[in-house]
């Protein structure tokens, strides 16, 4: 592990960009150092607890802290070119906060995975992105490290290459969420218009004012709140010094509008199903292929997945487990599988991690225990899984007024 990270250290203080040399942040630093630590969260499973065995697991991240997607008119920093980056890209702090997350999973799984990567036992996807695709590259670095392993294959490097399988933009209804659909356009505005939304616009209707005269942005909705809040996080998280302005409204103001886009964003059964149903399809397939003694390759134990923040709390939303909040960079969750021993009864655990640094929260879907009978879980989520084609479910009915309510 020392070695890896030295010829990280090597490689990174090597950079050349317009003739200068790329200093290592502190806080970058700062996280190698305490990858070399024993991680302290993602404990493993409790299985001996709960008197189970677990059988598969799906995990579920949000790619690592980047630089900004877009930006608003009076951006101080408007022509940034956030080198050596670039827009919407991952940090080097990402990279490393990734990194841990991988060796996290690692030691969680550390029982249940070989102890060395196999081409059966896991398959990677990630979302059509250079950022989550670079995401999961880093945690499948943390995840099978090759040294003293018979997939060694370089002394001075500590890594393998791990396939990685991505789905067009156009057609991932799973972890992109971003295939066309006019239905949930009209959906989501629709949402903006009942009475509740419409009464809580109302009363920040100071605030949303005076972020749009600060920003000369249309700031209209807690969507465009969102998109100023996370332009200004990933502004700060790059080291640019934020405008004097934010101090009275960055981020504790615009946190609660900022936090409510992401519950509008699957408010209702219909967008649940549109958004976060398809997800919970697949992984239902997934449980019951394992069940049935079906699923192929019959080795398969993990499933790792890397997808955006409306991914996580679209499919959160959809199980009616989310609460307004921030979902975080890197944010996880891991479904698992579990197996009484002494019964043979199958039930699923949900573990959330809106943190790296946190211990992750199990969570448990309403009318369910937290340890969840496969059975109960398929009668309770029934209505939020598809009952059509997605481009059946998309076909606008016409009801779309104004502009597209959208964010980063």
């Amino acid at each position: 592990m020392l070695k890896f990270l030295v010829l990280l250290l090597v490689v990174g203080c090597g950079l050349l960009v317009r003739g200068g040399v790329i200093e290592i942040p502190e806080e970058v630093s700062q996280a190698i150092e305490e990858t070399s630590k024993t991680p302290e969260v993602l404990p493993p499973p409790k299985s001996g607890e709960s008197n189970s065995t677990l059988r598969l697991v799906h995990v579920l991240f949000r790619h690592g802290p980047r630089t900004p997607v877009n930006t608003y008119p009076n951006d101080p920093h408007i022509n940034e070119t956030y080198e050596p980056y670039g827009w919407g890209a991952l940090t080097n702090g990402a990279k490393v906060e990734l990194y841990k997350i991988g060796k996290q999973l690692r030691q969680r799984y550390k029982d249940f995975l070989a102890p060395y990567y196999q081409p059966d036992m896991i398959r990677a996807q990630s979302s059509e992105s250079p950022r989550t695709l670079m995401s999961l590259q880093m945690v499948l670095a943390g995840l099978f490290p090759p040294e003293n392993t018979p997939m060694e294959w370089n002394l001075m490097l500590n890594w393998q290459p791990i396939p990685i399988v991505m789905e067009p933009e156009e057609t991932d209804v799973r972890i992109r969420m971003k295939a066309p659909c006019p239905r949930y356009e009209e959906a989501v505005s629709e949402v903006m218009n009942l009475p509740e939304v419409k009464q809580l616009h109302a009363e920040n209707s100071q605030l949303l004012q005076e972020l749009t005269n600060i920003t000369g942005l249309n700031v209209t909705y807690a969507h465009d709140v969102t998109s100023v809040f996370i332009t200004l996080l990933c502004e700060q998280t790059y080291g640019l010094e934020l405008p004097s302005w934010t101090k009275d409204y960055f981020p504790a103001k615009m946190l609660p509008l900022a936090s409510k886009s992401y519950v509008y964003d699957a408010y209702t059964p219909e967008l649940r199903r549109m958004k976060g149903g398809f997800f919970l399809e697949l992984l239902l397939k997934q449980i019951q292929a394992k069940i049935s003694g079906k699923l192929e390759p019959k080795d398969r134990k993990m499933f790792l997945s890397c997808g955006h923040d409306w991914t996580i709390t679209n499919v959160l939303s959809a199980l009616d487990v989310w609460s307004a909040q921030m979902p975080r960079f890197s944010a996880l969750i891991a479904f698992e599988l579990h197996q009484k021993s002494e019964t043979g009864e199958y039930f699923l655990e949900i573990y959330f991690q809106n943190d790296p640094d946190e211990e992750p929260q199990q969570l448990q879907i309403p009318g369910c225990d937290k340890q969840c009978p496969i059975e109960k879980l398929q009668e309770l989520i029934k209505d939020i899984l598809p009952n059509a084609p997605y481009e059946e479910l998309c076909r606008a009915k016409g009801t779309l007024e104004g502009a597209k309510i959208s964010y980063n």
